[in-house]
């Protein structure tokens, strides 16, 4: 460029800021969003992974409900293309004088290490560091004392009960501090969790084996190569382990036996013993019962013989009388001290005795043990890896769609942008086509504006999209999960995309325009571009109407058919807007009522009750009282269990709550079931089982289609689906008994009960959970909180995202309404001057324009409705997690919001229209040119 075409383009810029600023609005808008929702997802996955990597977190975990003996140990050391495998310990455990429940582990020495926080980890028996959750309740220096219950081999894991706090360590597992998962201790819900030196563990076998694997390292943790390398992996374990439970269950009945046997033999030995004494004492009866029968023989034989018996005879059978005497009384005292020791002695026996039959009983009822297989989000306490996962999924989801959307409208709107831009130019393209200029050389100027106005915005765009949106969804989840602050970092390839896609919004129709212009003569582009031709429009046609329209409605009508591109453009352009502000907020409004939805209309109880397999008639009394205390509202019996499958996206173990009730006819008091799209109430039959609405979806099966779920013993249990019923969060399936008789092949049995509580706050709720828990016949406790709280992250970051992405629609919305408008006033300046001059009001001549504004920009509201629709629909199926269903009704407030918005907009331009065309200086617009 010369230097008059150089001042020439500068003054160009500044006599059209508003469509140079519209054009980097834009195009900022459409490069935020795409660079945004597109480098958040992978921001998140960076830092998980470098998380993970330096904490090595383990990628596979098994855990037995017996523990790891050393068979089990050289099994999973043989599991091919292990890299590392670390054993350690791990309990659940009662902060003393609270029911705040806490996981105990081992200090690992590689796999699955604690991220320091505060002070150092532990060395001694004796020391301990919490979770950095609990550094505002503890201090370093400090003791903590626990309680802790007998596992299922009837003993305890720690060797001490108090420890000195020494530090406060993030765990490279539990990532969440808000939802940690269930725990056998407590009230139900694990609140947190410790390390301890492995020393401070008294057990003879491992409890967990944590694994890492060769071929996994250095992939990304969320990508599909390391989840189908881990799927793979796990499988090959759960095989192996599989096979060992029948020979673990035999070595544990070995060992018990072996314990039992020394027991039995001292038994038998004191029970000897005992039977020696007593026929002891009764040799030393009858010998004495002898002697004193031949002394009363000889003492009659003395009184026969009279005064002929010697002295001497007389001394020696006295003497003989003393001593009977004499070990008649030592035989008495023996006797008394016997039936002392004996008694004692035999409660003993019988103590023992009962302890062996016990233990014997025991071991005749000992299930087979139990192998569990975790990758990282299923394990106890994943909850914030899926948590985490999820938030950076829907992330990328929303990427997948939203943007591109959006730099459509964005470029659609450039398009007529640079159109009007042109046009405006004309007159001086064609001056300077006239003085000897190459057509290139002016098109370079068109080309720069384009260029620089969409580089600009696109550049502010790819800035705020790497720094603003990361923090922004970082921010939503960042108290809740434990993985340290969002890494930032610079994605070249999406930035280039949005360079990319911003020059063909602006550079491309810049210069394709431009070229078809001066393809005309400068004679022809020194006059102003001839208005386009008007014809009769089809109201015209339809005399009915077109006679009772007033003038000016007419004239709206003419104008728009007269003007397509401009129409067309509007009606885009608005209905890109309503589009995502109509999916925006009915995400938000879906996700808002979810929990209210589920445990306010759908779920009545508060927990679930499940007792010991092997519960004693006196703990099932004692558990019976507490289910009948004032604070209980109503109980029923039911058989649970926790059932599974893997399915989903990344082919996680998808636990399934299985609930079958003593009666079908109260399981409406605690759970009702509907079909969400009829509305009407479903009852458990003896056709099949109802199973909740997102298992449905997930496992892709309808009413009357059969599933396979696998029960506690890795058993597959077929069924036949009766029913679909609205739910959530979680997945369930109801039955009654003759179904689960059907299906599990056995007697029904009751072996938990729903609770309803008459003060069911979360508070209380919580304090009943752990009176249950402290029962001897309890196993478990299941609250409805838990899942509650880790959906609570997910929404929160959604919630964000879409108030962002709200944010945008709105501000898209305005440079787009004031746009058009704009271009609609400048277009037709002389015709709105010459109305002027005739006599119209102000307010007459801003309706004149702005009533076409207003229809188009209705008619793009409705339509924005149907593709905001879509678009809502897209989202339901592809963002929700695995275990979660968004609400998919739609709620007035949605078709409210964009109609409010884009209303609001419209009537904020309408009065700046109004200003405008009231400063309007007709003498000057009517001036002609021919």
């Amino acid at each position: 460029m010369n230097k008059v075409i150089l001042k020439d383009f500068w003054r160009s810029i500044k006599h059209t800021k508003g469509q140079f600023v519209s054009i980097m609005g834009l195009m900022m808008i459409g490069a935020f969003a795409l660079v945004g929702l597109m480098v958040t997802g992978p921001d998140m996955r960076d830092t998980g992974n470098h998380y993970a990597q330096k904490l090595k977190t383990a990628d596979l975990t098994v855990i037995c409900n017996y523990g790891l003996d050393q068979k089990d140990r050289q099994k999973i050391k043989q599991t091919k293309g292990l890299q590392t495998v670390e054993f350690g310990y791990m309990t659940d455990t009662v902060v003393k004088n609270s029911q705040e429940s806490f996981r105990i582990f081992s200090k690992p020495k590689s796999v699955g290490k604690y991220e320091l926080r505060k002070g150092r980890l532990p060395v001694k028996t004796n020391e301990i560091a919490l979770a950095d959750h609990y550094s505002h309740k503890y201090k370093i220096g400090h003791n903590i004392s626990f309680t802790e219950k007998k596992n299922i081999l009837g003993s305890t894991l720690l060797k001490r009960k108090s420890f000195k706090i020494t530090g406060f360590v993030r765990s490279s597992q539990i990532l969440s501090n808000v939802n940690l998962g269930q725990s056998n201790s407590g009230t139900g819900e694990l609140k947190g969790y410790a390390v301890v030196s492995p020393n401070a563990f008294n057990h003879r076998v491992y409890t967990v084996a944590n694994l890492r694997y060769k071929n996994l390292r250095g992939l990304d943790s969320y990508g599909k190569v390391y989840t189908s390398r881990v799927k793979h992996h796990k499988k090959v374990l759960q095989d192996t382990l599989k096979n060992s439970t029948s020979q673990r269950q035999k070595r544990i009945l070995s060992a018990a036996n072996k314990k039992i046997a020394p027991q039995e033999k001292k038994i038998h030995q004191a029970e000897q013993k005992l039977q020696t004494a007593s026929e002891q004492i009764n040799i030393a009866e009858k010998q004495l019962a002898r002697q004193k029968s031949k002394l009363n023989a000889q003492i009659a034989q003395a009184e026969n013989a009279g005064a002929n018996l010697p002295q001497a005879a007389k001394i020696q059978l006295q003497q003989a009388q003393q001593e009977i005497a004499t070990g008649e009384q030592k035989l008495q005292q023996e006797k008394k001290i016997f039936a002392r020791k004996s008694a004692s002695a035999n409660n003993k026996i019988k103590r023992a005795k009962e302890e062996i039959s016990k233990a014997k009983k025991q071991l005749r009822k000992l299930a087979l043990p139990s192998y569990s297989v975790y990758n990282r989000r299923e394990l106890p306490g994943g909850e914030g890896n899926l948590v985490y996962t999820t938030v950076a999924q829907v992330v990328e989801d929303l990427a997948k769609v939203f943007p591109i959307f959006l730099y459509f409208v964005a470029a659609l709107v450039t398009f007529t942008t640079m159109n009007r831009f042109i046009d405006e130019e004309r007159i001086n393209s064609g001056t300077m086509k006239a003085l000897g200029y190459n057509d290139q050389v002016i098109i370079n100027k068109f080309i720069a504006y384009g260029f620089i106005s969409g580089t600009i915005g696109t550049i502010l765009g790819i800035y705020l999209g790497h720094t603003l949106m990361p923090q922004i969804v970082y921010h939503a989840y960042y108290k809740s999960i434990t993985i340290p602050p969002i890494e930032l970092h610079f994605h070249w390839q999406i930035s280039l995309i949005a360079l990319i896609l911003s020059w063909i919004s602006s550079v491309l129709p810049a210069y394709l325009t431009a070229k078809n212009e001066f393809r005309e003569k400068p004679a022809a582009l020194l006059l102003p571009k001839p208005p386009a031709a008007g014809s009769k429009i089809l109201l015209e046609r339809i005399p009915f109407i077109w006679n009772h329209l007033s003038f000016t409605h007419k004239v709206t009508a003419r104008n728009i058919f007269r003007y397509k591109k401009r129409m067309l453009m509007t009606i885009f352009g608005v209905c890109g807007a309503a589009t995502m502000l109509f999916a925006g907020f009915a995400v938000k409004n879906s996700i808002t009522n979810m929990n209210n939805r589920q445990f306010n209309d759908l779920i009545h109880y508060n927990m679930i009750v499940a007792q010991k397999p092997d519960i004693s008639p006196h703990q099932h009394k004692t558990l019976n009282t507490k289910l009948k205390e004032n604070s209980i509202k109503s109980e029923t019996p039911i058989y649970y269990e926790s059932m599974s499958k893997t399915a989903g996206k990344t082919g996680d173990t998808q636990d399934i709550t299985l609930i079958a009730p003593s009666s079908s006819k109260v399981l409406k008091n605690y759970v009702h079931l509907n079909d969400r799209k009829t509305k009407q109430t479903l009852h458990l039959s003896n056709n099949g089982v109802i199973i909740s609405e997102r298992l449905s979806t997930l496992l892709k099966v309808n009413k009357g289609d059969y599933i396979s779920l696998t029960d506690k013993n890795n058993r597959p249990r077929k069924m036949k689906v009766a029913g679909i019923t609205e739910m959530y969060m979680g997945h369930f399936v109801f039955m009654n008994k003759t179904q689960y008789q059907k299906v599990f092949n056995k007697r029904f049995t009751s072996n938990a009960y729903l609770v309803n509580l008459k003060n069911s706050t979360r508070k209380n709720t919580r304090k009943i959970a752990a009176q249950f828990m402290a029962l001897n016949g309890v196993a478990g406790v299941v609250q409805n909180t838990a899942v509650s709280q880790e959906l609570d992250v997910v929404v929160k970051s959604l919630n964000l995202i879409m108030v962002v992405l709200i944010v945008v629609a709105g501000l898209l919305a305005i440079v787009i309404q004031y746009n058009l408008t704009n271009i609609n006033i400048a277009e037709r300046i002389r015709e709105l001057s010459t109305i002027k001059v005739l006599g119209f009001f102000d307010n007459e001549v801003t309706m004149y324009i702005y009533r076409e504004t207003i229809l188009l920009t209705g008619i793009g509201i409705l339509v924005g409705y149907l593709t905001g629709d879509l678009l809502y629909r897209y989202i339901l199926y592809v963002v929700p997690p695995d275990n979660v269903m968004f609400n998919p009704a739609l709620s007035v407030s949605s078709f409210l919001w964009p109609l409010g918005v884009i209303g609001i907009i419209t009537i904020v331009l309408g009065f700046i229209v109004n200003k405008k065309l009231k400063d309007l200086d007709m003498l000057e617009a009517l001036k002609s040119v021919d």
